[in-house]
């Protein structure tokens, strides 16, 4: 697959997550002002400019009975929320009938069903995503969110989300400087607003040594399924 939907956090609740998860990090970031996009205790999520909405934004994954039985409870993997099991159950159903590839859903019909299975508060939205250089046709009814270099499943590692937005792996300069450049292109959705941009930013990315080099990028194209729900 190269194309299909993916229901993602929203960015407010992955706002939320990393202030919980940012003093656990251990890498240092400032305490005395935001660099790029970064959750800063300080400043209210509503207050950012350049909120991310790319693909990784822990996608609702599957799960079934056996991980039910087995990991609940383990603490050895992510749990899901009991207002979204249902929907990690229609999850599962689907990948046993290969019609999912890690976690990314094949049509809009299924993946209307499963947003239809959260139960509030629903802190998820629904997007559509394509690799730019494959023959899947686009869905110019999806409003554009924009362009990111990511993988194409496995952990949906992005680039820009790693250091500029919620950096979990590798982070980023403390002084918020290397990326400053980048960042200023970045529009509302945190992505870039051409595939050209965003191939630019990962050449630049990797050039250096300590960011993620292992993984097949390749650049994405977002767009928002307003209709959900």
């Amino acid at each position: 697959m190269t194309s299909g939907y993916l229901i993602v956090k929203t960015f407010q609740r992955m706002y939320r997550k990393y202030l919980e998860l940012r003093d656990k990090m251990k890498y240092p970031l400032p305490d005395d002002k935001v660099i790029y996009s970064i959750p800063w205790k300080e400043k209210l999520s509503q207050e950012y400019y350049k909120q991310y909405r790319g693909v990784s934004r822990y996608t609702l994954f599957s799960w079934d009975e056996t991980d039910e039985k087995y990991f609940r409870g383990s603490g050895m993997v992510e749990e899901p929320k009991d207002n979204e099991l249902e929907a990690h159950f229609a999850i599962g159903r689907l990948e046993k009938l290969n019609k999912i590839y890690d976690d990314l859903i094949e049509t809009y019909e299924d993946a209307i069903q499963i947003f239809n299975l959260l139960k509030a508060p629903i802190e998820r939205e629904i997007i559509w995503i394509r690799e730019v250089d494959s023959y899947s046709k686009e869905v110019p009814d999806y409003i554009l969110l924009g362009y990111e270099p990511a993988w194409f499943g496995g952990d949906w590692f992005s680039a820009i989300s790693d250091c500029m937005c919620f950096p979990l792996w590798h982070g980023t300069d403390t002084e918020g400087e290397l990326f400053k450049e980048y960042h200023a292109k970045l529009n509302q959705n945190a992505l870039f607003d051409t595939p050209e941009i965003a191939e630019e930013f990962l050449k630049y990315y990797l050039s250096f040594d300590w960011t993620e080099h292992v993984g097949d990028y390749t650049i994405i194209a977002i767009r928002l399924v307003r209709c959900a729900g």
